[in-house]
């Protein structure tokens, strides 16, 4: 893998060359679905990389979306043939969030939307012809079968509330602190016209889960698509989408393991035109995370890998991932100074467009 050197500031950040992981009917005649969206990327304890997406029958967020997977073995030169995971059609599903505990078991979490139901047309309550619906499954087998699903709907989903969606991307275990050993997995939530985030936590290795509270924030923002970080000190870093007109990222701090958080604050340094972002922890000697999204205040352009040393509370540019089409992103860590991200691009070809999911690594300085 060809490795470009990319020179910003003082240092020499390394990205390689993109991977095509999944690539649009419109760009590749032999692919399955018409379009395939919403990268999940995470690396298992044996070192296999899991990238997940919706394969989708159209460009639709709710279009008879099935959950598919393509694995990559520690030190393999290419990624095995896809797998679908999950095929519910006519049904949708939605927004695969990846956890790759201690244990070794992967859980995948994810949502359901019945047939002919969308986003907005969904209804509140539980009645699963009607309602957004939660799921999760887990693997054993370094990602290769998965369990039969578990409805926590009832667990996870106030009956208020029209939609759930868990990430999407990954969710994390604690390593450290009081918490040490608890199962996070990031959700936003709709009622009415209004978004927020909370956290589903486990802690006793996934056999109950529970809700966390509601993320408070300022008047004007909404918190949508999230995701979590563990901090050096215990505490958890919320990074989220602002589904409002400032194009500006939310962060809040839990200091009790993910269960309640500070208010959501607007971050002027992580510019976003509205668009789903990907942090996570790269190391603990420095208090090192990384975070990307495409740095625009109006097109998903310009995909950037920023970096914090100080848990969050400063970001700076490290590399420019993609000046390009770049969309929804996912980022793993596959040591303490090299990266993956699987994220989209919308690409044209012969006059045809569609999307693709391109995978790259960043070797850091």
């Amino acid at each position: 893998m060809m490795l470009i050197p990319l020179v910003l500031g003082l240092a020499e950040v390394q990205v390689s060359e993109p991977e095509v992981v999944f690539q649009s009917q419109a760009l590749d005649a032999t692919a399955k679905f018409e379009t395939y969206r919403i990268p999940a990327l995470a690396m298992t304890r044996r070192g296999t990389l899991l990238a997940f997406a919706e394969g989708r029958q159209s460009v639709h967020d709710q279009a008879a979306n099935t959950l598919v997977l393509r694995r990559k073995l520690k030190n393999g030169q290419s990624w095995e043939p896809m797998q679908v995971v999950f095929d519910w059609s006519p049904a949708s599903l939605n927004n695969p969030t990846v956890l790759v505990g201690s244990s070794g078991r992967i859980w995948l979490m994810f949502q359901m939307y019945p047939k002919g139901i969308g986003e907005y047309t969904v209804q509140t309550g539980f009645d699963p012809l009607t309602t957004n619906q939660a799921f999760l499954s887990y693997s054993d087998d370094d990602g290769k079968t998965w369990s039969q699903p578990k409805d926590l709907t009832r667990i996870v989903k106030r009956p208020e509330v029209k939609t759930i969606a868990s990430g999407p991307g990954i969710g994390i275990e604690l390593t450290r602190g009081k918490h040490l050993g608890r199962l996070l997995f990031p959700f936003n939530e709709r009622e009415g016209t209004s978004w927020t985030t909370y956290s589903v936590l486990s802690d006793d290795k996934g056999v109950t889960w529970q809700r966390g509270a509601l993320t408070p924030k300022p008047e004007g923002t909404h918190p949508n698509e999230v995701q979590f970080s563990e901090l050096a000190d215990g505490s958890v870093l919320l990074n989220a989408r602002n589904q409002a007109s400032a194009r500006q990222r939310l962060q809040a701090v839990s200091t009790d393991g993910g269960a309640t958080w500070s208010s959501a604050e607007l971050r002027p340094d992580l510019t976003d035109p509205v668009c789903m972002g990907s942090v996570i922890r790269v190391g603990f000697k420095p208090d090192l995370l990384a975070f990307s999204n495409p740095e625009s205040t109006h097109s998903r352009t310009n995909g950037v890998l920023k970096l914090s040393r100080d848990g969050g509370k400063t970001w700076a540019k490290a590399a420019v991932i993609d000046a390009g089409s770049f969309a929804y992103s996912s980022l793993v860590a596959l040591s303490e100074k090299k990266i993956g991200a699987l994220y989209e691009q919308v690409t044209r070809v012969n006059g045809r467009e569609g999307y693709s999911l391109l995978y790259r690594q960043i070797a850091l300085p």
